[in-house]
């Protein structure tokens, strides 16, 4: 496996690269809608304080700065990136690969049914580090 920060400055953009040719590429492009897609993501999550954070972010009571300024937070954000550490960034890209491969012919807004979900890596920043969290369907 190899972490985040272990890894050589090309596999972020191996990954970035294989998800740009998938139907979310454009979607992962699009900031607004990548940002709502995050909050929506914390609200729906298993942690009451991603939920309460993702419901700030998108009500706009707190900015992005100023949530990470918040100390209430951080214990939130301490073990997001200690899973983010932990992160495969080569199962992710061979995920994306795959759906590039097999979905070359759907748009952002009606992925075909093979890539309705997220790539199976088990991560996800919204729990406590020790179960997979697998997300429901992208949007």
């Amino acid at each position: 496996m190899i972490r985040v920060n272990d890894t050589p400055h090309s596999r972020p953009a191996d990954f970035l690269a294989a998800v740009d040719r998938t139907p979310y590429g454009s979607v992962v492009r699009d900031e607004a809608r990548r940002r709502q897609m995050v909050y929506e993501s914390l609200i729906s999550g298993v942690d009451p304080v991603g939920r309460e954070i993702g419901q700030q972010l998108r009500d706009g009571s707190l900015s992005p700065r100023e949530l990470l300024a918040a100390s209430d937070y951080q214990d939130f954000f301490r073990q997001a990136r200690a899973q983010a550490e932990r992160l495969d960034l080569d199962a992710l890209a061979t995920a994306a690969r795959a759906v590039a491969i097999d979905d070359t012919s759907s748009t952002p807004d009606e992925p075909a049914a093979a890539s309705d979900s997220a790539p199976s890596s088990g991560w996800s920043w919204m729990n406590d580090g020790d179960e997979p969290y697998r997300e429901g369907r992208w949007r």
